[in-house]
């Protein structure tokens, strides 16, 4: 007992107070832990009566819920009982700090979960709760610590004096909050909690019609054509080879998105220390005209999403300091790869490429000579072209020839039915295929079919397969030369038509998934109470907003970012090119637009909406750059000596008394 005793006196006083922290903390914890485990398996599994909850297809999610239900039993029990001696008198500072804590605890308790069902693909009750045992796990030591030197971290009248080494820690993590070290951390533990959440929403990924054709290429199931992107089904079957699941796609773009994003976020902090500007960064992920496609696997979505990355290569590139020419060259070339990856999953996209392009080099280089133009054009051309062969080597895809639907189009809608068979013989068509245009042209004139005739009133016949068009591509080629000289007038007018249609009147604001019933997927349903919810939050905006949703509107966006000559801020540059990249794309859809919708001024929306946040970041830097040089010229003011009035000389006779001695 006296040893006992004797050794008890030598503890220090801070180290039986964190002890009882230790315990209480312990016993709150474990409270919270039930609440969040209860709450994630009813939301999981639902009650024995009912066999499956209410977020049973959306396991992150529901793992998100339970974790801000613990939340509140974690707040009021370490304020009020485990630290409450060392709560400060504002609440608001404290609470803040516990909000952002926890929301980094969110994201660690939330990754296992992620990884033992995107990843490792498993669904069972047992390696739920074992995944929610890891990630509670980490994210309890890091609340512990974080909460004892950030949140609850001014000790009360009656508490015990920390040591050193806990003021040293608490001390150095408020200086680098006060510095903005944090603050980056910070952007990505927000980005990554956004990111799981939209990939919960989208799980397993919304497929279209498009979309399935290269999935069933990617399992092998159809083979590989070139009337879709064969890089992107080899880059699906990658992915499915690597992690066994089919939703490793729609997780791959949503996480370029919002790495690009945290990127973006990041360097706008640190141009202009706005946290305000590096979240309404991150919140462009959330827009409803962005949100609509991020887990749709589409190309056009792919190509938006490089082009993206490109520019935060090429901004990372500009802050970089003097010299630095290996790191230079390196994030050339991972721009050059994304730039490859753009034009190889959209042909079509490739003016747009061009200014991306002069944007990355003029990054990299401010001052760019020939030498390193033509070292850089040709680095392009190389990877493009290696691209190109490596993926047509591996895929080995049929030619398709799908470019024969432009003058299909063309052809039905600016002739008649006998100009029609007239130029088919004059081509030399065979009487079947004759015979099919002259039907195509008086179907879709009849059901006033605007564009994409060979789905809509082509016969086709299905044991052709994707190559029917394609064997008479050169038919319909030669047709085109022939006679759209000669009525250029009904060419101009119905290419004007359906272009005016794609800016005025674009749909599919939202694509619904509904596809992704197939049969690979029956085992990852979409859930229908997100995407319900999903679909409510975007249609609400295009009903409130329609013009997020409209070629015109991104068009016109894109003229203002060319046409005036200087923007204020650090990115006048970047903006032109951006808008010029975004002109470019949309005005080749003039002579290609199949139909109308919204995906095809997809970039044009994305890269316009990152303008208007660069745009800001502009003013924010100048009023940032003003204020600096205005301190700058106080401290250079030489200091004033005050004016101090004369102290009267006691020595001195006093003038009253000079007068009454006069007198």
């Amino acid at each position: 007992m006296l040893q006992s005793t004797a050794w008890g006196r030598r503890v220090p006083v801070w180290v039986r107070k964190i002890w009882r922290e230790v315990a209480a903390f312990g016993i709150v914890g474990a409270l919270a832990f039930v609440v969040e485990t209860a709450s994630f398996n009813l939301l999981i599994f639902g009650s024995s009566a009912t066999g499956g909850g209410p977020l049973g297809g959306a396991p992150v999610l529901a793992s998100v819920v339970a974790t801000l239900l613990a939340m509140a039993v974690s707040w009021f029990g370490n304020r009020y009982w485990t630290y409450r001696d060392r709560r400060g008198g504002a609440q608001r500072g404290e609470l803040i700090w516990f909000l952002a804590i926890n929301l980094a605890g969110m994201a660690v308790t939330a990754v296992p979960i992620f990884v033992s069902h995107q990843l490792l693909g498993l669904g069972s009750p047992l390696s739920d709760n074992v995944a929610r045992l890891v990630g509670w796990a980490a994210a309890t030591l890091l609340r512990f610590v974080a909460y004892r030197n950030l949140v609850f971290s001014h000790p009360g009248k009656d508490s015990a004096q920390v040591p050193g080494t806990v003021d040293r820690w608490t001390t150095t993590l408020r200086g680098a909050w006060r510095r903005g070290e944090l603050w980056p951390w910070c952007l990505a533990a927000i980005a990554t909690v956004c990111a799981l959440a939209v990939n919960t929403a989208f799980h397993p990924g919304y497929l279209s019609a498009d979309s399935v054709d290269q999935l069933m290429q990617a399992l092998g199931d159809r083979p590989v054509t070139d009337w879709h992107p064969p890089v992107m089904a080899l880059l699906w079957r990658i992915l499915i080879d690597s992690t066994g699941a089919i939703s490793a796609m729609a997780a791959l773009q949503t996480a370029v998105l919002w790495a690009t994003l945290w990127v973006l976020a990041r360097l706008l902090w640190k141009k202009t220390g706005s946290r305000a500007l590096s979240l309404a960064t991150l919140a462009v992920g959330l827009a409803p005209h962005i949100l609509t496609f991020t887990g749709v696997v589409w190309k056009d979505v792919h190509m938006a999403y490089a082009l993206l990355a490109v520019l935060a290569v090429a901004l990372t590139a500009r802050e970089l300091p003097a010299g630095r020419t290996k790191t230079r060259w390196a994030l050339l070339v991972l721009g050059v790869l994304f730039l490859a990856y753009a034009v190889l999953v959209r042909k079509n996209g490739f003016p747009a490429v061009i200014p991306v392009f002069v944007l990355l080099v003029m990054a990299v280089w401010p001052s760019p000579g020939r030498r390193r133009w033509l070292a850089a054009t040709g680095v392009l051309l190389a990877v493009t072209a290696v691209g190109s062969v490596g993926v047509s080597a591996a895929t080995s895809p049929v030619a398709t020839r799908q470019y024969a639907q432009i003058p299909l189009d063309d052809l039905t809608h600016v002739l008649t039915p006998s100009q029609v068979r007239a130029a088919a013989e004059k081509a030399g068509a065979s009487a079947d295929f004759r015979n099919r245009l002259v039907t195509t042209t008086m179907e879709c004139q009849r059901r006033h079919i605007p564009a994409d005739v060979y789905f809509n009133c082509y016969p086709r016949d299905p044991s052709q397969g994707p190559t029917e068009l394609g064997r008479n591509a050169d038919v319909l080629v030669t047709m085109w030369t022939n006679e759209m000289p000669k009525h250029w007038k009904g060419y101009a007018a119905y290419r004007g038509q359906v272009f005016a249609k794609l800016l005025f009147q674009g749909n599919l604001a939202f694509y619904d998934g509904s596809v992704t019933k197939i049969a690979p997927l029956k085992d990852a349903p979409v859930s229908e109470p997100l995407k319900y919810t999903l679909q409510s939050y975007v249609t609400g905006f295009t009903r409130d907003l329609p013009m997020l949703f409209q070629g015109w509107f991104w068009l016109a966006v894109s003229l203002v970012l060319v046409l005036r000559r200087r923007w204020i801020g650090p990115y006048s540059r970047e903006l032109r090119l951006l808008g010029a990249s975004s002109l470019l794309y949309i005005l080749a859809y003039v002579p290609t637009a199949p139909q109308s919708n919204f995906r095809y001024v997809y970039w044009p929306a994305l890269s316009g909406t990152i303008a208007v946040v660069l745009i800001a970041a502009g003013y924010v830097a100048r009023r940032r750059a003003a204020a600096a040089v205005a301190a700058h010229e106080t401290d250079a003011r030489p200091p004033v000596s005050p004016v101090v009035a004369p102290s009267p000389d006691t020595s001195a006779t006093d003038p009253h008394e000079n007068v009454t001695a006069a007198r």
